[in-house]
């Protein structure tokens, strides 16, 4: 099992001074590579990440002796995440990604997020303290590392004012928890995030649109700065502050909500939410936006396999919410602002989210035992 834990750092000056200079290697390395890899690529060649470090490795002391002020996994990390960036392209392209990858972009100072790793064997966490390679001094965590496991790499990163690193580790799977229910369906929503078949209800909290009065105010302060000013510099960072402090809440919500849900149901009916196309609806893409109800269901399908639970998607096309639970009588007069409704088949009255989880429950077991 692979997990990884992301954990504030509380560098020095003189500290954080040496972590700007291996960030700032790491993206040197980067674009150097991609402009290497297209000029080969454009001469008929068949450039790999691998290639390019060797040839780097071979001027390096001579074109660029900067980097040897740094550790050496900060090239060869920053040449790992280029290899990776045109795998992803190319199975894009290809058809093995469901998902579409651009080409890779040239990093920028102004626009990229700040970044380099560091392998397992380089550095070392013991208790509130990190050693990181080529820095005498040891470096303050926020908190110890949670997991027990090997250490399998590290990630340095810098994102609005404060610095962390992300521990990945290898740890024993653990034994499947002894659930305390058999199986649930969920309908996440808007109003409310997600509806459980056994009438547990989750509240959308709305994180971001609680906080789009001050974001807007952020927003017209940057726009009236001059572009590059320390004022402006200031601005931007007061509202990346605020995107990380509405990320925060919503990442703390999403995760309490599906690790409670993961350890208490060993079967999770769950619906294969089109999100992307949700989101191209004007009038809703900022609720869609701010629910998250696609990591919501990423959170669940990881999280079952941790606690040795199942997560069954249920299809997209899939009438939940127009099917009776209890005749399966369907109502295809039901319109979005339907919050309840009689069937006409039983005379029930349903709740138009409950009555949703529990058909998704239904048709998990049915897909689940087929």
């Amino acid at each position: 099992m692979i997990k990884a834990h992301k954990i504030r750092i509380n560098p020095t000056a003189e500290q954080e001074e040496f972590l700007w200079r291996c960030a700032g290697v790491a993206r040197f390395v980067f674009n150097r590579g991609l402009a290497q890899w297209k000029t080969e690529y454009e001469a008929g060649l068949k450039p790999t990440a691998l290639s390019l470090r060797k040839e780097f490795n071979v001027v390096k002391r001579e074109e660029c002796p900067f980097v040897m002020e740094v550790p050496k996994d900060v090239a060869e990390g920053a040449f790992s995440d280029l290899g990776r960036a045109f795998k992803n392209f190319f199975d894009s392209v290809t058809g093995k990604r469901s998902d579409k990858v651009g080409y890779p972009r040239f990093k920028s100072r102004k626009r990229s997020k700040p970044s380099f790793k560091v392998n397992n064997d380089k550095f070392r966490v013991d208790g509130h303290t990190l050693k990181l390679p080529k820095l005498k001094t040891l470096v303050n965590m926020v908190e110890p590392l949670r997991f027990d496991g090997k250490i399998m790499s590290g990630t340095v990163s810098f994102y609005a004012g404060h610095w962390y690193i992300s521990i990945v580790i290898k740890m024993e799977k653990a034994e499947p928890v002894k659930h305390s229910l058999e199986s649930v369906g969920i309908d996440l929503g808007l109003k409310t995030l997600a509806t459980l078949s056994d009438g547990t209800i989750f509240e959308n909290q709305k994180v971001l649109r609680s906080e789009l009065r001050k974001l807007k105010k952020l927003n017209r302060q940057l726009a009236r700065r001059q572009q590059g000013s320390n004022r402006w510099h200031k601005a931007k960072a007061k509202l990346q502050k605020l995107h990380a402090r509405v990320a925060n809440r919503r990442a703390d919500i999403i995760h309490k909500m599906t690790h409670k849900i993961a350890k208490t149901y060993a079967l999770i009916g769950i619906e294969d939410l089109h999100v992307k196309g949700m989101i191209r609806n004007r009038r809703l893409a900022l609720s869609v936006a701010d629910a998250a109800m696609g990591e919501v269901v990423r959170q669940l399908e990881y999280k079952c396999k941790w606690f040795g639970g199942k997560a069954q998607k249920v299809g997209r096309f899939y009438a939940s919410s127009k099917l009776c639970s209890d005749c399966g009588h369907k109502n295809d007069q039901l319109v979005l602002s339907d919050r309840r409704w009689a069937c006409a088949g039983c005379g029930t009255i349903r709740d138009r989210d409950f009555n949703a989880s529990e058909n998704i429950e239904q048709e998990a077991l049915r897909l689940a035992f087929a």
